[in-house]
């Protein structure tokens, strides 16, 4: 490839880069504009969310725990996959 084909061909990726990155924040802004919640009313949603799925994975852990009928199973620690923040959400420490 030529010196100049290098060029132009770094400056139409950047150029779908920038149009990519404009159809994400016109959507973000139209689905903002659209709706009656506010910015902080959104935030609130989404905080709201991530801990009530936190919430149910803990729950989903506990009863796996009881189910499996084992006696000798202990919940020692559930965390968050890395799309939740990556958070630990119960951590037993264990005293041997």
């Amino acid at each position: 490839m030529a010196h100049g084909q290098i060029r132009v061909l770094l400056v139409d990726r950047a150029v779908a880069a920038v149009a990519t990155a404009a159809r994400v924040a016109r959507l973000a802004v139209r689905l903002a504009t659209r709706t009656p919640m506010g910015p902080a009313d959104l935030y609130a949603a989404v905080a709201t969310a991530r801990f009530m799925a936190a919430h149910e994975l803990i729950e989903s852990a506990a009863d796996a725990v009881t189910e499996s009928g084992d006696p000798d199973t202990d919940l020692i620690q559930i965390r968050t996959p890395l799309w939740f923040g990556r958070m630990t959400l119960h951590d037993e420490e264990t005293q041997r």
